[in-house]
């Protein structure tokens, strides 16, 4: 299977004009890497509890900057 999409690709290469083959080849390297990243670098990440440590938080605030970030979710509310 991996030798009839490697054929595809090559036949897909050789139909691309000469003077389209840098834009081609970067695209191409573009998508390999960042798809070969991906499954690589994805790792666990580690539990923030804790973090503040008992910190009190201002309800008051996190609503209002709730508000302000994401308006379209309390537009037509009233408060």
């Amino acid at each position: 299977m991996a030798t009839t999409y490697k054929q595809k690709l090559i036949s897909e290469i050789n139909a691309v004009p000469e003077n389209l083959l840098p834009r081609f080849y970067r695209i191409i390297h573009t998508l390999r890497t960042e798809l070969t990243r991906q499954a690589t670098t994805t790792r666990a990440r580690g539990s923030l509890k804790g973090i503040w440590k008992g910190s009190n938080i201002d309800e008051s605030l996190l609503a209002e900057s709730k508000k302000s970030l994401f308006s379209y979710e309390y537009k037509g509310r009233h408060q």
